[in-house]
């Protein structure tokens, strides 16, 4: 069960630990390794993440390890920590991503021809992400279920759509590639944002450094970097 107490040692550095405040609210955790402030929370999502607040140190990482065998998913959030892991140990792959938030005080507009995604959409989802390897459509049906998802639809059919990932993050945001510069993903996003917005959260998105027009997007409704993460699993 993650504890106030838990909780407690998350909120001085909430942008940063923010994946972990949202995953506990939605997923199973499995484990906890505890350090003094340092924690480390496994999760049960599509994989079993293993989320370090942003505190940890390359030693507490590397303890971590020791008691643990086994291939691991990890979320590290400082660079120079990651680096050190990477060094000790066997990576099959990862991605870094900026991440992103909305500010708090920008009005959101309205927009027009944004409908909810069914679970009859989601296949589409799958198929159109470059990121299959990390999805599933059991994964795709829990978020739906958890976060919800937009869609604009052309005669009948969803032609742009996005959803939230598990660590409660704007994403999947897509547009096909015949529908594109229409303005649909912005209406998409600002969509995205207000329905984080009424959970109570801040608004966060995860986008690659390669992946400017992206970048340029969200900035252009309100979003700045103010960190970096990084997935990866181990060997």
């Amino acid at each position: 069960m993650f504890t106030e107490n838990l909780k407690h040692l998350l909120l001085p550095e909430p942008d940063h630990n923010i994946a972990l405040l949202c995953m506990a609210e939605e997923y199973p955790l499995l484990e906890v390794l505890q350090d003094g402030p340092m924690l480390m929370c496994r999760f049960q999502s599509d994989e079993e993440w293993c989320h370090f607040s942003h505190n940890c140190t390359h030693a507490f990482v590397k303890s971590f390890f020791r008691q643990n065998k086994r291939g691991q998913y990890v979320v590290i959030s400082d660079d120079e920590v990651f680096d050190q892991v990477q060094q000790d140990h066997r990576k099959a792959w990862s991605i870094a991503c900026y991440r992103l938030f909305q500010d708090t005080d920008m009005s959101l507009p309205h927009y027009a021809g944004v409908q909810r995604i069914c679970n009859e959409h989601l296949r589409l989802v799958y198929d159109n992400s470059k990121y299959q390897q990390f999805l599933s459509m059991d994964y795709l049906s829990k978020r739906l279920e958890l976060g919800g998802g937009f869609c604009i639809e052309h005669e009948g059919q969803p032609v742009a759509w996005a959803m939230t990932h598990d660590d409660g993050s704007v994403g999947m945001l897509h547009v096909l590639d015949k529908y594109r510069g229409r303005g649909y993903a912005r209406l998409l996003v600002l969509a995205m944002s207000e329905e984080v917005r009424k959970k109570g959260r801040s608004v966060f998105a995860h986008i690659e450094p390669v992946n400017q027009p992206s970048l340029n997007l969200f900035r252009s409704l309100g979003f700045e970097v103010r960190s970096k993460v990084t997935w990866a699993y181990f060997k």
